[in-house]
């Protein structure tokens, strides 16, 4: 009754067959097991996450973070928590936190391509001139050295290709940004 990683998995399987009860008890005994264990802790903000309860999954990424902060993992979910949660009267999303947030998953693991993948998507998004949109360009090339997998490699590979591809067209349109407005 005491595995930890026991409990996880099988919270994991009960969220995937919609079993959402089922799941929070078990998160509820692995974290009797282990409260300062950062995966019960992200486990849960998943759980939340996926339910759509995103001030409620931010909160356990950010106890996540704090039970063990050089993991990187916690620091994305987070940043997409955020992204995920309307600003004041249901406004924009504090980008600027969603990016600190990835800049510090990639600070703690350089090799953590999911954390290239949404800066690089979220700094596009944001770009207001071509000179930030290319240094998105830069971002994907530094994400490139550190790729573990071919799989990883290519995502952030096609992402760069468009990239590029956005910046050669809005330069050869002779816009100085992305937006077409």
């Amino acid at each position: 009754p005491n595995h930890l990683l026991a409990r996880l998995r099988l919270a994991t399987v009960l969220m995937s067959t919609d079993n959402i009860e089922g799941a929070k008890q078990q998160l509820d005994l692995a974290e009797g097991v282990d409260s300062n264990n950062s995966e019960v802790h992200s486990y849960r903000g998943e759980l939340y996450f996926a339910g759509s309860a995103f001030a409620e999954a931010r909160a356990e990424f950010d106890k996540a973070i704090a039970c063990e902060p050089n993991n990187p993992t916690p620091y994305v979910n987070a940043a997409l928590s955020v992204m995920n949660t309307p600003g004041p009267n249901g406004g924009v999303p504090d980008v600027a936190e969603a990016i600190q947030l990835l800049e510090k998953s990639i600070a703690k693991d350089p090799m953590f391509y999911a954390a290239y993948v949404h800066l690089g998507q979220l700094r596009l998004s944001t770009a207001t001139d071509l000179k930030t949109a290319e240094e998105v360009v830069e971002l994907y090339d530094k994400g490139l050295e550190y790729c573990r997998t071919e799989d990883e490699s290519k995502d952030i590979l096609s992402m760069r290709i468009l990239t590029v591809s956005q910046v050669l067209a809005a330069s050869s349109l002779r816009m100085d940004t992305l937006m077409m407005q």
